[in-house]
């Protein structure tokens, strides 16, 4: 009953799409007005919390009132996760679906915006060795995964070792770069874990935090021999109750939770809508209530939304630490030449193409950390050719030496949402001058998540993020040897020395000297040809209270727990 239910809504969605597009306003240039056009972006600097209990204070709406229990919650997102397995997948699809049924150690404070701060969940606490490696947590009593078992000490070593250990078969996760500072992991006892770090790492509290690194139920997932493809089994405020291909799913309270008073709704339902226009169509009507993020509502529908429904719609900006451009396959032929890729790079008109991709809704990019207190300085960026405008005369000297004087073919990897198949028209467009003929290959995500890990491409163009703005994860991910989010191959040995050096320097001004350097020799190497990166939008009913935008990706926005309806 519930797919042949949220079919008919689907094909509802699909009808009332048609019809409100077709009278809604033609979509206009990105705005100028400062109450439309989205903030300049800013990287936020993550402050560990104090340990202190688990359990989070409340977020209310009006001064007038208390949060309320009972409802659904609606949304509407944008695409089909490749599985429901969190560990596996790097998918914002994913996430959206499983992210309320999960618990980590610790995450990020959603009542701390705009700030960063990591706070315990699953931990009542940590504490820190004298010599800055070990880290102790204590797990909270009474926590049980929605079958009914007790979540231990044994289930939070079990779920990051089948993130870091390749070794294991369970998991070929992406996020095992990011746990590969992880020395050791003991378990004293039943709700004591001991994580000893290789070296001092002064991220380690926020990279623990991201939601990714859920604590899974050893017993099930060994059960399952590791296919979790198919099984959302958590601890967290919400049971997976149902999910349909190319419909929707379905989270309800869990009535067991640790969090006392959590959560508020009855429950979670979403629904598929991949076409941008219905899923407007469906957000304007209230058909859902909040508009998952991804992909991201254009400059001219958040116009529409502020001159015909400000007083019922809220619509909100925040920075995305995700990059748009071109990715290059530096062991294939022949972009194996860094002589080709400077000069693709070099073509970039990067204010135009943020204009276009984005209708302005970013801040114009290249170096491989975003804006913010990692970055490199702006007087240094400006005077490297191609950044401030296109340098052709010189792209086309670097073609002639690299043998190329009258341009090549190559295939560029795309995935079909529309905001990624913009990216790969601008960069076609930008090269064309070269000689350079780019055919693309547009994949749905599926096929495109496993050429991408595969390798399986000449040049992939779109977008992609760590949901961190942390080099430990932003320059350890992408471009460290042998990292499952290296797709491009690149393997430096000076790169991957200089990473761990900064990942181990405790004081900010040194560790940043060591991030620019790196960021430096990126530049040269330009294994990614970065263009801009992105602001991104979100928009709620304003019955919808206790939602706060993530401080720091669109990845960590969908815990659902303090969220209450007004109505």
């Amino acid at each position: 009953m519930f797919s042949r239910n949220f079919s008919i809504v689907a094909s509802c969605f699909t009808i009332l799409g048609f019809l409100l597009a077709s009278c809604a306003p033609t979509a206009q240039p990105a705005p100028t007005s400062k109450s439309v056009a989205p903030p300049a972006a800013t990287a936020k600097a993550v402050t560990p919390a104090t340990p202190k209990p688990a359990a989070p204070s409340p977020s209310p709406g009006p001064a007038t009132e208390q949060p309320r229990y009972g409802g659904i919650l609606t949304v509407g997102i944008g695409g089909e996760p490749p599985s429901l397995d969190v560990h596996r997948e790097n998918n914002t699809y994913n996430f959206s679906i499983t992210a309320g049924a999960y618990n980590g150690l610790a995450k990020y404070d959603p009542h701390a915006w705009p700030e960063v701060k990591v706070v315990p969940d699953l931990a009542t606490g940590w504490q820190l060795s004298p010599d800055g490696q070990v880290y102790t947590f204590q797990i909270v009593k009474g926590a049980k995964f929605h079958d009914g078992a007790a979540l231990t000490a044994e289930d939070v070593k079990f779920s990051l070792d089948r993130i870091r250990d390749a070794q294991l078969g369970l998991a070929n996760s992406p996020r095992r770069q990011q746990l590969a500072k992880i020395a050791s992991i003991d378990i004293p006892d039943s709700y004591t874990v001991k994580i000893a770090l290789k070296s001092p790492q002064a991220s380690f509290l926020s990279v623990i935090a991201a939601f990714y690194f859920a604590v899974m139920p050893k017993h099930a997932v060994l059960e399952k021999k590791g296919d979790m493809t198919r099984t959302v089994l958590g601890s967290g405020a919400f049971k997976f109750k149902d999910y349909a291909r190319g419909v929707g799913f379905e989270l309800e309270k869990n009535p067991n939770y640790f969090v006392p008073g959590r959560p508020y709704l009855d429950g979670v339902r979403g629904y598929i809508i991949v076409d941008p226009f219905t899923r407007f169509a469906a957000l304007r009507t209230r058909n859902v209530l909040w508009w998952g993020s991804f992909p991201y509502m254009s400059v001219a529908q958040t116009k529409i939304i502020q001159e015909t429904l400000s007083d019922k719609i809220v619509v909100k900006w925040e920075f995305n630490p995700a990059w748009y451009g071109v990715m290059f396959n530096v062991n294939r032929p022949p972009w194996n030449d860094v002589r080709l890729r400077q000069a693709v790079s070099m073509t970039f008109d990067r204010r135009r193409m943020l204009s276009i991709g984005l209708e302005g809704a970013g801040v114009m990019g290249m170096a491989a950390q975003p804006p913010g207190e990692w970055a490199l300085p702006e007087e240094e960026m400006i005077k490297v050719p191609g950044y401030a405008k296109p340098d052709l005369e010189g792209a086309r000297k670097l073609m002639a030496e690299a043998g190329f004087p009258r341009g090549l073919k190559t295939e560029a990897l795309v995935q079909s949402t529309k905001v990624q198949r913009d990216v790969a028209t601008l960069f076609k467009d930008a090269v064309a001058p070269l000689g350079i003929a780019v055919d693309l290959n547009v994949a749905e995500t599926t096929v495109y998540n496993d050429q991408r890990f595969r390798k399986a491409f000449a040049t992939l163009a779109g977008s992609a993020g760590a949901g961190h703005t942390d080099p430990d994860i932003l320059l350890g991910d992408f471009y460290v040897t042998g990292s499952n989010n290296n797709w491009t191959g690149y393997s430096n040995p000076n790169y991957d020395e200089l990473y761990v050096k900064q990942s181990r320097t405790l004081d900010a001004a040194e560790r940043r000297k060591i991030v620019w350097e790196m960021q430096r020799m990126l530049l040269r190497d330009v294994t990614i040809a970065i263009a801009y990166w992105s602001n991104v939008p979100y928009a709620w009913w304003k019955e919808v209270n206790g939602f706060t935008p993530p401080s720091l990706s669109h990845w960590h926005s969908y815990g659902y727990q303090e969220i209450w309806l007004a109505r």
